[in-house]
């Protein structure tokens, strides 16, 4: 695709219909000619796909990905008129799919995200899951620019209950709040030590999600590893070549299962519905497996594991 070749209005077009897998000329062109596609990159990211288009069946139709493609593209061009529409869509439970697109992206934008995804994590009215995804986000950017580490560590201290006077327990009998365990989480992950006595207290409240984080002794050596997944710098070419692979990865595993069928039948019998053929160079997968959800995921796509084979209707 040649970069004169389409007008703005049609390089927009073909993204609004490009489905999970653009092409990847088609991003590229996009990318080089960012500037003057911004505003309607903006747009499409600012609005839902389904508020946007009559859609009969958002989950086949192409254009239910536009707004993932515009924000890609925007992360990758660091565009800061932008930065204010992820903070609204990290707030908007109705677009809660896209918080796991985004939230190890973002971190590319550096410091220039911090005042966002800062005020986000604080504000109590906000999105729950939103806001915990904005404590990874803040985690992740101290991670790469360790400049910021003092800063991102005093906002996350801000989310723990503060530790009572005497024997009070630290918290009630109301349920905990989920956010105390990412904020304990994202702590160990950047080796803060100086809020463990307000940690413990929250494990023996039992108001630690251990699901999550473990028990205390677990966090305890979790606080002593190096952190793992340091955010690489964001090549959007290897996100859509990752998508490319995992389509066609399922492509290949749909006939496969279909001429098992068609055998099946033909013998007269019922086919298995344990055999998957695996994708090129993955191991054999657990039921539940060992990787973690921000992790590469096992097939080779270069996907993190949960946008790839860990996604809903992957397997």
């Amino acid at each position: 695709m040649n970069d004169n070749t389409f007008s703005t209005d049609e390089l927009i077009d073909a993204l609004e219909n490009a489905g999970r897998t653009p092409d990847l000329d088609l991003i590229r062109t996009c990318q080089a000619r960012h500037e003057e596609l911004e505003p309607a990159l903006l747009d499409l990211l600012r609005t839902a796909p389904e508020e946007r288009y009559e859609m009969a069946d958002e989950m086949d139709d192409p254009r239910g990905y536009s707004d993932i493609h515009a924000g890609n593209l925007l992360i990758a061009a660091r565009s800061l008129a932008a930065l204010p529409i992820f903070g609204d869509i990290f707030r908007d439970e109705e677009r809660e799919h896209l918080l796991e697109w985004f939230d190890t992206e973002l971190p590319h934008y550096g410091a220039a995200a911090l005042p966002v995804f800062t005020e986000l994590v604080l504000d109590e009215a906000a999105y729950e899951n939103g806001r915990t995804a904005a404590t990874g986000v803040l985690s992740m950017i101290a991670r790469k620019e360790p400049e910021h580490r003092t800063a991102v560590i005093n906002t996350l201290h801000q989310l723990l209950p503060p530790l009572p006077e005497g024997d009070e327990p630290i918290v009630g009998a109301d349920d905990p709040d989920e956010l105390w365990t990412w904020a304990a989480l994202e702590l160990a992950h950047l080796g803060d030590k100086s809020r463990l006595e307000q940690i413990e207290a929250l494990f023996a409240a039992n108001a630690i999600e251990t699901w999550i984080i473990g028990e205390y002794e677990d966090y305890l050596e979790l606080l002593e590893e190096e952190p793992e997944n340091l955010p690489r710098p964001y090549d959007i070419i290897q996100t859509y070549t990752g998508l490319h692979k995992q389509a066609a990865w399922e492509a290949e595993n749909a006939a496969a299962r279909a001429r098992e069928e068609q055998r099946a039948a033909g013998r007269g019998e019922r086919p298995s519905t344990t055999h998957r053929q695996l994708a090129p160079g993955e191991p054999t997968i657990r039921k539940e497996p060992k990787v973690g959800r921000n992790d590469p995921c096992p097939c080779g796509s270069g996907l993190k594991y949960k946008k790839c084979h860990g996604r809903p209707g992957a397997k």
